[in-house]
């Protein structure tokens, strides 16, 4: 079985499409996704529609929480509330009652999927370090973690109860006698300075896990944006990817 792994559309049809397009392309058996459907893009409706017409199962992130007005913004930075206040005033009852079927977490096999972390998965904590990768192990309910929230994709290994440690490659062969934490990226909206749309495959005959990137057209997501009224800040961040 090939099985792919999807998260953080943030409302980019274009990169959705290109990435479910892709997928296709791989022949993979089930798709599933990990949260943040919507905000900071300008096709919330489309997008939401699409993950839930292709993937198995759909975890919340916290975008989505917030669009459904299930979580305080404060904490946003102000092009974030932008996005969500334009979300919230798009956003179809259809598509509401779609996200607000969506999973917390999410087990399958040997994967143990959340949105942000094992240990809170109802909060929105960051794994960015091995020390935030080593407190979270142990709260694994299955082999392999997989989140998104950061936007950085990464392939954390833990062997024999040893510190985890980051493996410098976008594939890795999942051993028995290993645990793992992997971010599986963003398809909408990279943060790793490469503006290719991420998603994970993970092919079961071999059990290898590959962080496959896919090109999108940009400059029509962008374009879309501005007749929005989304923030140039925004629109400008999806070229740099970052």
């Amino acid at each position: 079985m090939k099985i792919g792994f999807f998260s953080d559309v943030h409302a980019n049809l274009e990169a959705l499409t290109a990435v479910l397009e892709n997928a296709r392309s791989e022949k993979v058996d089930k798709l599933f996704f990990l949260g943040d459907a919507v905000g900071y893009g300008p096709n919330p409706n489309e997008c939401v529609e699409l993950i839930c017409a292709n993937a198995s199962a759909c975890l919340m992130g916290n975008h989505d929480y917030a669009a459904l007005g299930m979580l305080d913004t404060s904490s946003f930075n102000r092009y974030a509330k932008e996005a969500i206040d334009f979300t919230q005033a798009v956003l179809t009852k259809q598509n509401r009652n779609c996200l607000m079927e969506f999973e917390r977490e999410y087990l399958f096999e040997d994967f143990h999927m959340v949105h942000s972390t094992p240990t809170k998965p109802n909060q929105w904590d960051y794994i960015i370090t091995l020390d935030d990768a080593e407190q979270n192990f142990p709260t694994l309910k299955r082999r392999i973690g997989l989140i998104g929230h950061s936007h950085f994709p990464a392939i954390v290994c833990k062997a024999n109860g040893s510190f985890p440690v980051l493996v410098r490659s976008d594939s890795i062969k999942i051993e028995k006698d290993q645990q793992f934490i992997i971010n599986i990226g963003s398809v909408g909206q990279p943060r790793d300075n490469n503006p290719d749309s991420c998603y994970m495959l993970y092919d079961s005959p071999s059990n290898m896990a590959r962080l496959k990137r896919v090109k999108y057209d940009i400059k029509i997501t962008q374009d879309k944006m501005r007749k929005a009224g989304l923030s140039e800040y925004l629109i400008n961040r999806l070229e740099k990817g970052r």
